[in-house]
């Protein structure tokens, strides 16, 4: 068993369209079920704000508090952010796992990583240290 993964993390096409998706969805609900010219206003410049803020931070990830790199080891788990701190967690669990995305709880923190986020290993590889780690530990 390979006892250890690292992983860089970009930014990623499906969470991208998921989030338009969402935005054009909200959009459209403001000016099809308000019936008053001001709410659907309101309403659509509100969503203009939030997909302005949303998607440079979020989506982009230009925070500082995004995660650019994690490291999977055989008792810790490391996230790089890119503010360049590090934080090392001993206690992680796989909360999802799917051929297109995991999603990884340690701590307070919740990583969610798309198939298409990754630049150099593929999802299947984090899936298959989770499998591995799971199946060591019963």
């Amino acid at each position: 068993m390979n006892s250890k993964l690292s992983v860089k993390i970009q930014p990623s096409k499906i969470y991208l369209i998921l989030s338009v998706t969402v935005y054009l969805a909200g959009f459209f609900s403001a000016w099809y079920y308000f019936y008053t010219l001001w709410l659907s206003l309101i309403m659509s410049g509100v969503f203009s704000i939030w997909l302005l803020y949303f998607l440079p931070k979020n989506v982009w990830l230009t925070r500082a508090d995004s995660i650019v790199k994690i490291t999977l080891d055989e008792n810790k788990l490391i996230f790089e952010k890119n503010d360049q701190s590090v934080h090392q967690y001993s206690i992680f669990y796989l909360t999802y796992q799917s051929q297109f995305l995991v999603i990884i709880n340690a701590g307070k923190e919740s990583l969610v990583i798309f198939k298409d986020a990754l630049t150099t290993q593929s999802l299947s590889q984090i899936n298959r240290y989770f499998n591995t780690k799971t199946n060591a530990n019963a």
